[in-house]
């Protein structure tokens, strides 16, 4: 089996699994896998290409569009979670301790005793 097609078949499976219901961890582990296999293929992949090869390729690079959009979307989904994590890390904290980050500006000293 050829380099362009095992390089196609992996990037098919990419493209299959973030446009489905999965869970998020595991599209990330999946995508992760198929990505490292995909980088060991993409250095044996070298011309002359043949016309199907060509149109794999082509077909390839559209998919790879498609797929950085959908990896892009996954990155936002993620980044909101995290930053909704540590928002309410902050407000339990101040819930649990509310005088904590009260600041005081300076001091009143009462010099006559």
């Amino acid at each position: 089996m050829s380099s362009v097609l095992l390089c196609h078949a992996i990037t098919k499976q990419m493209k299959d699994l973030l446009e489905g219901k999965e869970d998020r961890d595991f599209k990330i582990e999946s995508i992760e896998d198929l990505l490292e296999k995909r980088e060991q293929l993409l250095s044996s992949i070298l011309p002359p290409f043949n016309l199907e090869e060509q149109r794999l390729g082509e077909e390839m690079v559209l998919w790879n569009i498609q797929i950085d959009h959908k990896l892009l979307l996954l990155k936002v989904d993620v980044k909101r979670d995290m930053n909704g994590l540590t928002k309410t890390k902050t407000s339990v904290q101040r819930y649990t301790n509310p005088y904590e980050s009260l600041q005081t500006d300076g001091m009143f000293y009462d010099k006559r005793n």
